[in-house]
């Protein structure tokens, strides 16, 4: 039966996942060397237990970089080391209390201003057109220029960042061929110079933003924070703060408009759009999985994961658990315990950009339900799934934008 499992095709993974839990809840996958964890009770469990379950391995590429690349790497400077997702304690404990004065729901809430007024000139260069692809015209853009705001940056063309980021999951993720990793690797060293850029920018002419905030935690203690790992800290942000955004924003209007009558509920009621959010969340899961590494033998329904073994934990198929959620694969608005699904992660390591993707989804959603009611589906297309094991996103989705009742 787990011969079935696709780790880089997305078509049909709900479907396998349903059978997995009952018949195969952990299983060892020879493509990936990852044991996967399928029932959501055993996937909390790994996220609660940070003393047996290390976090190291969270962005290891799947495949060892070509000898020739580490080369250029290591001449050029490229000293990306662990800072937050993939540092394990005390290290993690004392980045992630520095990351959180600045990145906190108090500050995401301060920004929502900024993002809606964003939202809405992306919604007013829409107006006019019928047949759009609303990945190119907003979803594929717009979350980079929300983590603009918070590095401070104004003068960089989004579009670059978004394939720097691209590449980088790619080389975590997915599997590329070894010319394609070599070459993503320079532009990664392209990428990572860009964020030192901005700290030594920030040293000179401090400002209102997250490495600011940083360089000013830091006061020249490196016991607090050393230099690279601001520089590094920015290097997550900007790899981690848009891409499964704009995942999840095309997947929330994707699943939408193939729930129509969800859609129409929103329409009438936008005050649903939170519930709605979480639904997506759940039901149509951005970020598919998410990776610890066993510091010792360890049982998970009745199976022993050796100590050493990589763990893949599938976020989706928690997500799915029929002895959490009634009707698991059903799309309800109304699910009155949606929220406590594992998107974001659980424990320690739960994603401190939750509150400001959630605010980002639900904006965008706001407005395009006051701007497009009549949207639909262009009928006939099959949506291009990102191919990596982790991300989780239409590459294009053509709507048909029906109309304004509000312009």
């Amino acid at each position: 039966m787990t011969s079935g499992f696709k780790p880089f095709d997305q078509d049909g993974t709900y479907e396998f996942f349903s059978l997995a839990r009952h018949e195969a809840p952990v299983f060892y996958n020879e493509e990936t060397d990852y044991w996967v964890v399928t029932r959501r009770q055993d996937v909390l469990s790994v996220f609660k237990d940070p003393a047996r379950f290390s976090a190291a391995n969270v962005l290891d590429p799947l495949e060892a970089h070509p000898e020739e690349l580490t080369r250029f790497l290591a001449d050029n400077g490229f000293t990306v080391e662990p800072v937050q997702s993939n540092t394990d304690r005390p290290k993690h404990g004392r980045i992630r209390q520095c990351a959180g004065q600045f990145l906190n729901p108090k500050r995401y809430r301060d920004y929502e201003p900024r993002i809606r007024a964003l939202v809405q000139e992306y919604v007013h260069g829409l107006r006019g057109k019928d047949e759009v692809d609303i990945v190119a015209e907003l979803t594929h853009e717009m979350p980079a220029r929300v983590v603009f705001m918070l590095l401070g940056v104004d003068d960089v063309d989004p579009l670059l960042i978004k394939r720097w980021a691209l590449n980088r999951a790619t080389m975590i993720w997915g599997k590329p061929t070894r010319q394609e990793m070599i070459d993503a690797g320079h532009e990664l060293n392209d990428f990572f110079h860009f964020c030192k850029g901005i700290v030594e920018d920030r040293k000179r002419a401090p400002r209102d933003d997250y490495p600011s905030r940083l360089l000013e935690l830091r006061g020249d203690d490196d016991s607090v924070l050393t230099e690279n790992e601001i520089v590094c800290l920015v290097f997550a942000l900007l790899l981690a703060g848009h891409e499964a955004v704009t995942n999840g924003l095309t997947i929330s209007i994707l699943t939408l408009l193939e729930h129509r009558e969800a859609w129409e509920e929103l329409v009438a009621d936008p005050a649903l759009i939170p519930r709605a959010v979480e639904e997506v969340l759940r039901h149509s899961t951005p970020v598919l999985t998410w990776r610890r590494k066993a510091l010792e033998d360890v049982e998970l329904s009745g199976v022993t994961i050796p100590a050493g073994s990589k763990v893949l934990l599938s976020l989706a198929s928690a997500n799915h658990d029929e002895d959490r959620y009634a009707r698991p694969s059903d799309f309800d608005i109304h699910r009155v315990n949606a929220r406590d699904h594992l998107s974001f992660g659980y424990g320690v390591h739960v994603c401190m950009g939750a509150p400001l993707a959630r605010a980002e989804m639900r904006i965008v959603l706001e407005e395009l339900v006051d701007a497009f009611p009549g949207m639909e589906l262009v009928e006939g297309q099959q949506p291009e799934w990102t191919r990596t094991m982790a991300h989780r996103g239409p590459q294009s989705l053509k709507v048909r934008l029906g109309g304004s009742d509000h312009g």
